[in-house]
């Protein structure tokens, strides 16, 4: 026993785990090595849908033979026959983002922009709108197409109060996005939507994924002057539709509802192919 002790290879084994010993007293564990840290690779991004999902109908779409709603959302059904004779245009789209880091730094997502942005002059479309039913921390961004093309965050969803958009996930942190599309010219808009990803000195561009047919890009068809009527699910059986529809000038693509500037009523896909007549023959 005395000679193994002796031995020098011993001794030296023991002194470099003395030396561990003493590093961890003094600094803590020795770090996982295997660990994810923080890298402009580890934001993960996905479409999670919208408040609301808004529709394109050609002017010569059979709306009677769309199914029927009691419940005054599109049921499944609803939205298979839309997706077969219309456009998905929603302009708010909601993105979940997470940091699949297991440590080390902070992940900054910033500057979130439209690129590759195509005017398309409008067509007449029936502009058809399904509510929908539905916790991570959530920033509401604005983004014009016809001009700034650079999101804001809108301060208690303001348009009137923004600040610049910038959001931060720690390792393993999960927050949400919602971006709303707009503009006033009357164009239709296709596009992408990217945002810097930070960590440190480290920066990347990224694709963001969209809600809708195509995740990769988005589809604005602006339905000009029908912009006025919105059409929704009827709330009963016996009720095919609601019409909401804004007075004359006002002709925003998604206008917030006040009473002061529309009218909500149940109607018929007669009296809906009536109201676009009314409309086309204003000025």
């Amino acid at each position: 026993m005395e000679s193994f002790t002796k031995n020098p290879w011993f001794l030296l084994g023991g002194g470099v785990v003395a030396a561990l010993a003493l590093v961890a007293a003094i600094t803590g564990p020795l770090p996982d090595l295997t660990e994810d840290k923080t890298s402009v690779t580890s934001l993960i991004a996905e479409p999670t849908g919208s408040p609301m999902s808004d529709w394109a109908l050609p002017f010569d779409v059979p709306l009677d033979l769309m199914p029927r709603s009691a419940s005054g959302y599109c049921e499944p059904e609803t939205i298979e026959w839309l997706r077969r004779n219309g456009t998905e245009a929603t302009p708010y789209h909601g993105i979940s983002v997470r940091s699949a880091a297991e440590g080390g730094a902070m992940l900054s997502i910033s500057n979130l922009r439209a690129v590759d942005v195509e005017r398309l002059d409008p067509k007449p479309v029936i502009h058809f709108q399904c509510p929908s039913a539905g916790n991570a921390e959530t920033a509401v961004l604005g983004l014009r197409l016809d001009r700034d093309r650079k999101a804001v965050e809108l301060v208690d969803g303001s348009v009137d109060d923004t600040r610049p958009f910038a959001f931060n996930l720690e390792p393993g942190e999960t927050g949400n996005l919602e971006l709303r599309l707009d503009n006033e010219d009357g164009y239709s808009y296709t596009g992408r939507i990217v945002a810097d990803v930070t960590v440190g000195k480290d920066k990347k561009t990224v694709s963001l994924p969209l809600s809708g047919d195509h995740a990769e890009k988005f589809d604005w068809v602006s339905p000009g002057k029908y912009a006025r009527l919105i059409v929704q699910p009827g709330r009963t059986k016996d009720i095919q539709f609601t019409c909401e529809i804004y007075a004359p000038g006002f002709s925003r693509w998604r206008p917030v509802a006040t009473s002061e500037f529309t009218d909500v009523f149940d109607c018929s896909h007669d009296r809906v192919r009536a109201l676009l007549t009314e409309i086309g023959g204003s000025s």
